[in-house]
C-alpha cells in the first residue's frame, strides 16, 4: 500500500508455515494498503486486519478461503481514517486504536 491517500494500491496478507517457508501458505489481499495486523491469542486462526481506508476485516486461516469472516465495510457506520493500530481482545473481538 501507499501512505498517500491519492496513491493508494491494494494490500495483501500473507501467512507462511512452517512446512513449507518458501511459499505463502495463506494469502489475502485486500482493496486498500494493510496498515496493521494482529492474531487472536484465544483464537489463534483469527487474524483482524486494519487497512489505510478505514476497512477492519478479520480472516480465519484455518480454512483456504481468501474471504472475510468480518468485514467493516459491511456496516453503516464505519470510519474512513488509517487504521494504524489494531489488537483483538480475548473474545477474539478487534479493537482498532480507539476507533471502534
Amino acid at each position: 500500500g501507499e501512505y498517500g491517500f491519492t496513491n493508494q494500491k491494494c494490500g495483501m496478507a500473507c501467512c507462511w508455515s512452517i512446512k513449507n517457508p518458501e511459499y505463502p501458505e495463506r494469502v489475502y489481499k485486500t482493496t486498500s494498503g494493510i496498515t496493521a495486523l494482529d492474531f487472536s491469542l484465544q483464537n489463534p486462526n483469527l487474524l483482524a486486519v486494519g487497512m489505510y481506508n478505514g476497512t477492519i476485516a478479520v480472516y480465519n486461516v484455518r480454512f483456504s478461503s481468501q474471504l472475510a469472516i468480518l468485514d467493516s465495510n459491511e456496516t453503516p457506520s464505519n470510519h474512513l481514517g488509517p487504521v494504524w493500530e489494531i489488537k483483538v481482545d480475548r473474545a477474539g473481538v478487534p479493537r482498532g486504536g480507539g476507533e471502534i
